[in-house]
């Protein structure tokens, strides 16, 4: 998982080299379109495109005999039957490609998410940073933080030991990148922390072995197998997306612009969707 994360990384930061200092918006809206046109092709090559215009043209033409025959109440339910089964075979001819874009436009959505559901911190604005271990025999009180330079600790941390859990609540006086080093002993691991004004990919949770956690969160790498804690957690605010002055959720945003973008260009590429 995380060398495939690493490929992606590399891959998207260059896609969004250009976007990084502009408005987030237009780096979703390019995005989003290049993944539109990309599943157009996908559909192309995967699926049966003269059973996908077959089932179409019944469908019309089952449409088409109900305007015919209004005024015939058995030919219309029988003609109402027919394009049942008629969608149902256009949906079993769309399911094959669906099953070739589901993994790709997954990793997509992922990288989209980290760099769209949550945005760095600004200067000044506080957070919370939490570490969690699953051992037993590690004892809380011993675990300690060393805070970079700019970042300060505004209280004691915080030890839930029945949640096996120490959390810090911090805040960074200058803007940048931040590494947090978390201490057991001659163990250390790191957690990095941004404070900056960029479209930056987040990692929201770092852990040894949880795949879900390691999937959703690509931009920083796991936790070392041997390392004392399970999970690392930072706060970071949700990022409020406009789409045009509208307040949208960076999914719509995503789905609706890949979607024109695929209708829009599928007559040129000749596919039938």
């Amino acid at each position: 998982m995380d060398l495939i994360n690493s490929v992606l990384n590399t891959i998207f930061a260059v896609l969004f080299m250009p976007f990084n200092h502009l408005a987030p918006m237009w780096g979703l809206l390019v995005i989003s379109a290049i993944t539109g046109v990309g599943m157009l092709f996908v559909f192309k090559e995967t699926s049966d495109q003269k059973g996908i215009k077959r089932a179409k043209n019944l469908v019309k033409g089952h449409f088409l005999a109900i305007r015919l025959y209004k005024d015939e109440v058995s030919l219309m339910f029988n003609t109402m039957k027919n394009i049942l089964f008629s969608n149902a075979a256009y949906m079993r001819k769309s399911l094959r490609p669906m099953l070739f874009l589901f993994l790709p436009v997954g990793m997509i959505m992922v990288q989209l998410g980290s760099r769209y559901e949550y945005r760095p911190l600004r200067v000044g604005e506080s957070t919370l940073v939490s570490l969690r271990v699953t051992n037993a025999d590690i004892d809380l009180m011993s675990v300690e933080l060393e805070l970079p330079k700019d970042v300060v600790l505004e209280v004691p941390p915080v030890r839930a030991l029945e949640l096996r859990e120490v959390t810090w609540r911090m805040h960074a006086q200058q803007p940048g990148s931040y590494k947090l080093a978390f201490r057991y002993g001659e163990q250390k691991v790191e957690k990095t922390l941004y404070a900056i004004d960029e479209l930056e990919p987040l990692a929201t949770r770092i852990s040894k072995n949880n795949i879900e956690v390691k999937f959703l969160n690509p931009s920083e790498g796991s936790l070392p197998r041997t390392s004392f804690a399970s999970l690392i957690s930072v706060k970071y605010p949700g990022r409020k997306f406009q789409m045009f002055g509208i307040n949208v959720h960076w999914l719509l945003a995503f789905f609706v612009t890949s979607l024109i973008a695929a209708f829009a260009l599928k007559g040129l590429v000749g596919v039938e969707v």
